[in-house]
C-alpha cells in the first residue's frame, strides 16, 4: 500500500474514531436530559443520597444499618417495600464524609449537584491522561478527549450519580505519576482513589512486586489518614462493622439481605459470577480459576523489565476482571488501560499494535452495547483488554547489553575450534580431518577422563589437550573449553563434537555468520537441514525436541528452529559476557547458553546442519533424555522466576569468564596449551 493510501486510511480511521465518540457523547447527553425529566429513580444516586441524610441526620453508626437504609431510601422513591430494588450502600466512611454535604439540599437539588461534580471530574480526567500521554496531540488528543466521553460506562456513572469519577481521576493521577517515575505520588494518589476498594486490588500488589517502597509509603500514608478521619467522624464500632461486612462480602460472594434489600443480581457482571453461572461451573471452578488468573496476573506485573504504563494499566484491568463484584458503571475505570493500549501502540511500544487496536474495538463495542445486548457482554469486554495487556506484558524483553564493535585480536577474526571428548579415540581422526583446511587456528580437545586412547590419539594429531583428572559431565567439559580457547585470544569458538555426528564442513558457514556481524551465536540446526527421520534420530529424541523448542520460543520469544543441537559457534564478546561458569555441569548447559543469550539480547544466527546417527556416535538414552528435558523446563522456570525478580546467579551478566579460576583443577598434557 502506497504512503499516500496509508495517509487517507490514517485520516478515514481518526475521522472514524472521532465520530463514534462524538455520536456516542451527545446521544448519551440527549438520553440525560430525556431522563432528568423523569423521577430520577436510578438504583444508585438515591443510596448515596440516604447514607449522607443518615449520617447528618443520625450519626455514622446508622450508615451501614440495612434497615435504616431501606428506610429512608423509601422515603425517596415510592416504591411498594416488596418491589424495592437497591444496591446496600457500601462506600467507606470518608466517601461519606465527601458526599455529606448533599443531604442539605433536596433530591433533585442533590442529584444535580452530583451530576455537575462528575462532569467536571470528567473533564479534568481527559486533561489529565491527555497531557500525561506519550503521543496523542493536536488531531489525536480531540479524538481521544470524545472517545473518553463517549465511553458509556463514564457515562453510566454521571446519568446515575455514582462515585466512579471520584475514583477515577486520582487513579488517573497516580498512573501519570507512576508513568513518570514519581512514586510517592503515584501512592499518594491511588490512596485517594480508594472509595472502591475492590477496583484497586492489585495496585498496591504492582507497588510491592516492584519494590516501590516510596508508593507503598505514600499509599499507607494516606489510608492511615484515611482511618484517623473516619473512627473520628463514625466511630471506632462502625468502622469496623464496615471492613467486617465488606470482607464477608468480598470472600463469601453474596450481599446480606436478611429480608431487607430485594437485589438485581444482572446488574453484576464479575467473572466470579459468570464462572459460578456456567454450565459445570460454581463456587470451587470460579474459585480454582480465579487464583490461576491471580497468579499469572502477579507474575506479569513483576515481569521484568519494568514498563511503567502496561504495569499500571494491567493492574487497573485485571483488578476490575477478578474483583468479586462489578457493575456496569465500574467499568468506567477501563479508560485508563484503554487509554494506555492507544497511546502505547501509537508511540511505538507494543509487540502488536494492531491486535492492540482490534482488542480495543471489540472491547468497547460489547461494553457500550452492554444494554442492548447482555449485562455480562460487558465482562467480555473487560476480560478482552486485561488478557491481551497480560500477553502484552509477558512478551516484553529484557533491553540489550551494551556491546561494543567487533574487533579482532590480529589482522582477521582468531578462530578457536574446541572438541569436548569422552570416548572418542575411535572417530577423532576421521573428524579432525574433515575440519576444512586454514579455519582454524587452534584446536583444543578437552578430555572428561575418558578410559580409551582418546588423549593420546589427540596428541597424536598435535591438538592442544586438557585432561580431566575427573569427569566433570558434558557442561563441565565445555567450561573448560571456553576459558582455555578465551586464554588462546578466541575471536569466534566452534563447539564441534568429536564423535562424528557433525560434519565439519560447514564450519566456515558457522563463523561466517559471527565475523559479518550477523549474530553472536550461531546454531548448527538439524531441522534446517535433511529430515532428522531420514538422518536416523529416533522417533522420541524428534518429539522431545520439538516439545521442548516450542516450549522454549514461546517462554523466550525467541524462533528457532531448534535449540538441542551440539553444533555451535560463539564469539568472544558473547562468552566473555555470560556468566557460563555458573551453569550445570551437565547436558542443561547447552540450554542455559540459550537462555542466557536471549536473557541478554544477543543476536542467535542458525544455518542447516545434518546429524549423523551411527555406532560410534555417542548418543544419550531414554532416561537420560528425559532427565534433560525435565531440566530444561526447569531452567526456563528459573528464566521466569528471574525475570518476575528474583535473580539467579547464571542470568546476571558479567563474568569476566576468560579471569576466573576454574572450578577444579585440570591437568595440561600439551606444550601448545597457554
Amino acid at each position: 500500500m502506497s504512503r499516500l493510501a496509508l495517509r487517507r486510511w490514517e485520516r478515514l480511521g481518526y475521522a472514524a474514531a472521532a465520530g463514534a465518540g462524538l455520536g456516542s457523547l451527545l446521544f448519551w447527553i440527549g438520553y440525560w436530559f430525556t431522563f432528568v425529566r423523569g423521577d430520577l429513580q436510578g438504583p444508585d444516586f438515591f443510596s448515596f443520597y440516604s447514607a449522607a441524610k443518615l449520617y447528618v441526620l443520625k450519626g455514622g453508626s446508622a450508615v451501614y444499618d440495612l434497615a435504616l437504609q431501606k428506610q429512608y431510601e423509601l422515603q425517596v422513591v415510592p416504591h411498594p417495600p416488596d418491589q424495592f430494588v437497591v444496591l446496600p450502600y457500601f462506600h467507606p466512611p470518608y466517601y461519606t464524609l465527601l458526599i455529606a454535604p448533599l443531604a442539605f439540599l433536596d433530591y433533585r437539588g442533590a442529584y444535580y449537584a452530583m451530576a455537575a461534580l462528575n462532569v467536571a471530574l470528567a473533564a479534568v480526567l481527559v486533561v489529565i491522561l491527555v497531557r500525561g500521554s506519550e503521543r496523542i496531540h493536536k488531531r489525536a488528543a480531540i479524538v481521544s478527549a470524545a472517545l473518553i466521553g463517549g465511553f458509556f460506562p463514564l457515562f453510566v456513572t454521571v446519568l446515575q450519580g455514582q462515585s466512579d469519577l471520584v475514583v477515577l481521576v486520582p487513579l488517573a493521577a497516580a498512573y501519570t505519576a507512576w508513568a513518570r517515575g514519581r512514586l510517592g505520588w503515584a501512592g499518594i494518589f491511588t490512596g485517594l482513589a480508594l472509595a472502591k476498594p475492590q477496583l484497586l486490588l492489585l495496585v498496591p500488589v504492582l507497588f510491592v512486586t516492584r519494590r516501590a517502597w516510596r508508593a507503598v509509603a505514600g499509599f499507607a500514608a494516606v489510608i492511615a489518614a484515611f482511618a484517623v478521619v473516619s473512627v473520628a467522624a463514625f466511630g471506632f464500632g462502625p468502622v469496623v462493622g464496615y471492613v467486617n461486612a465488606v470482607g464477608r462480602w468480598a470472600i463469601g460472594g453474596s450481599l446480606p439481605t436478611n429480608g431487607q434489600i430485594v437485589y438485581t443480581d444482572t446488574a453484576v457482571y464479575s467473572l466470579r459470577n459468570i464462572l459460578e453461572a456456567v454450565p459445570g461451573g460454581g463456587k470451587a471452578v470460579a474459585l480454582v480459576v480465579l487464583i490461576l488468573l491471580l497468579a499469572l496476573v502477579g507474575l506479569s506485573l513483576s515481569w521484568r523489565p519494568d514498563k511503567p504504563r502496561l504495569d499500571f494499566a494491567l493492574a487497573i484491568a485485571a483488578s476490575l476482571v477478578l474483583s468479586p463484584h462489578q457493575n456496569v458503571h465500574d467499568l468506567a475505570l477501563l479508560v485508563i488501560p484503554g487509554f494506555a493500549i492507544a497511546d502505547l501502540a501509537l508511540s511505538g511500544q507494543l509487540r502488536w499494535p494492531r491486535m492492540a487496536a482490534l482488542v480495543l474495538v471489540l472491547a468497547y463495542a460489547a461494553i457500550n452495547l452492554t444494554l442492548a445486548l447482555d449485562l455480562w457482554s460487558a465482562a467480555v469486554g473487560a476480560l478482552a483488554i486485561a488478557a491481551y495487556i497480560t500477553v502484552e506484558r509477558m512478551a516484553v524483553r529484557p533491553d540489550p547489553i551494551p556491546l561494543g564493535e567487533l574487533r579482532w585480536s590480529g589482522p582477521r577474526p582468531r578462530r578457536v575450534i574446541v572438541l569436548p571428548a569422552y570416548r572418542a579415540a575411535k572417530t577423532l581422526v576421521e573428524v579432525v580431518g574433515d575440519i576444512p583446511a586454514g579455519q582454524a587456528d587452534r584446536i583444543l580437545l578437552v578430555d572428561d577422563a575418558s578410559k580409551d586412547a582418546t588423549v593420546s590419539v589427540a596428541t597424536a594429531l598435535r591438538l592442544d589437550v586438557i585432561k580431566h583428572q575427573r569427569n566433570l559431565g558434558y557442561g563441565g567439559n565445555q567450561k573448560t573449553c571456553y576459558r582455555h580457547a578465551l586464554e588462546m585470544g578466541a575471536d569466534v569458538v566452534v563447539m564441534l563434537h568429536p564423535d562424528g555426528q557433525y560434519d565439519p564442513a560447514i564450519i566456515p558457514n558457522l563463523c561466517r555468520v559471527i565475523e559479518d556481524g550477523q549474530a553472536d551465536i550461531v546454531l548448527g540446526s538439524r531441522w534446517l537441514g535433511l529430515d532428522p527421520a531420514k538422518a536416523g534420530m529416533p522417533w522420541w529424541k524428534r518429539l522431545g525436541n520439538r516439545f521442548l523448542t516450542w516450549a522454549e520460543n514461546r517462554v523466550l520469544g525467541l524462533n528457532l528452529s531448534e535449540y538441542h543441537t551440539g553444533y555451535r559457534a560463539y564469539s568472544r564478546r558473547f562468552l566473555e559476557a555470560i556468566p557460563f561458569l555458573e551453569n550445570s555441569n551437565d547436558f542443561v548447559f547447552d540450554t542455559q547458553v540459550l537462555i542466557q543469550a536471549a536473557t541478554f539480547r544477543f543476536k542467535i544466527g542458525e544455518v542447516p546442519a545434518i546429524g549423523k546417527y551411527h555406532a560410534d556416535a555417542s548418543s544419550t538414552s531414554f532416561r537420560t533424555s528425559t532427565v534433560y528435558g525435565l531440566e530444561t523446563l526447569a531452567a526456563l522456570l528459573r528464566y521466569v522466576i528471574h525475570r518476575a525478580g528474583f535473580p539467579s546467579p547464571w542470568l546476571t551478566p558479567a563474568s569476566n569468564a576468560d579471569k576466573q579460576a576454574l572450578p577444579v583443577g585440570q591437568v595440561a598434557h600439551h606444550g601448545h596449551v597457554q
